[in-house]
């Protein structure tokens, strides 16, 4: 593959509602994972451009948009960002990687995606698709990553937990497309033990429906200890740690 440039967008247009919606949101959550990539190509001076759809008001006119943005020259790969939806939101779901003829590169990038996560987004590898506007229609390499699935709590709180490593990860394997490598100041930064230990980015919502789910996995037994008051304390780390046991023991 010779391209000279990386060219990244989000997928769907600016309407929250035209991407999946669950506990995470598509067009929210792949807005932050394009622009945090194309910002950290940017800092190593990978060549990269961004692009993201604030007009369109429907799915054929963001196709066009996205198409016609990418078919102005043709040296570059194209890379779609966008998160999945299906399934119940318990099953073991996690990352995967669309592509038209880059099975190579796909297979590559869903891999490291999982192993930034230490395994916790699955590795779904990677699957053609010549149905897809971006990756059809287009005269450029292209890829569509689906970082991880909308619906399930245990993997939205990976996705957050490690948001930053999946965002490396993806960044390195593009770079290395270009015989480019990313520079150490892009990396992400060792947090102290005190900011682990207080990290917590569960909302009130969140933390309300944890300390519920704890109180009753309790009561019936499935958890041996009643965890649900120490959720204000917890880290996304241990709320994640609690959240995968009691998946594995209701399965």
């Amino acid at each position: 593959m010779n391209v000279k440039e990386i060219e990244i967008h989000p997928g769907h247009w600016i309407n929250p509602r035209s991407g999946a919606v669950g506990i995470l949101n598509e067009v929210i959550e792949a807005r932050k994972v394009a622009k945090r990539v194309y910002e950290i190509l940017k800092t190593s001076n990978v060549p990269c451009t961004y692009y993201e759809d604030n007009t369109s008001t429907n799915q054929r006119q963001n196709i066009n948009y996205l198409v016609n943005q990418h078919n102005k020259d043709r040296d570059g790969l194209i890379v779609s960002i966008h998160l999945n939806s299906g399934g119940d939101g318990s099953k073991a779901i996690g990352t995967e990687v669309l592509y038209y003829d880059q099975q190579a590169l796909a297979v590559r990038i869903s891999k490291a995606i999982s192993a930034a996560t230490g395994g916790g987004l699955i590795n779904r590898g990677a699957k053609q698709r010549k149905d897809l506007g971006v990756l059809a229609s287009t005269y450029e390499p292209a890829i569509l990553i689906e970082v991880c699935f909308v619906n399930s709590v245990v993997y939205a709180a990976i996705y957050r937990r490690d948001f930053e490593k999946i965002c490396f990860a993806i960044a390195t394997e593009l770079a290395k497309c270009l015989g480019e490598s990313l520079k150490p100041s892009t990396s992400t930064p060792t947090k102290s033990k005190e900011e682990t230990k207080m990290a917590n980015s569960l909302t009130s919502t969140a933390k309300e429906d944890l300390k519920a789910l704890l109180k009753t996995t309790y009561q019936k037994g499935i958890l041996k200890v009643d965890h649900s008051k120490k959720v204000s304390s917890m880290t996304d780390g241990e709320a994640l740690g609690l959240l995968i046991s009691v998946v594995k023991r209701t399965l």
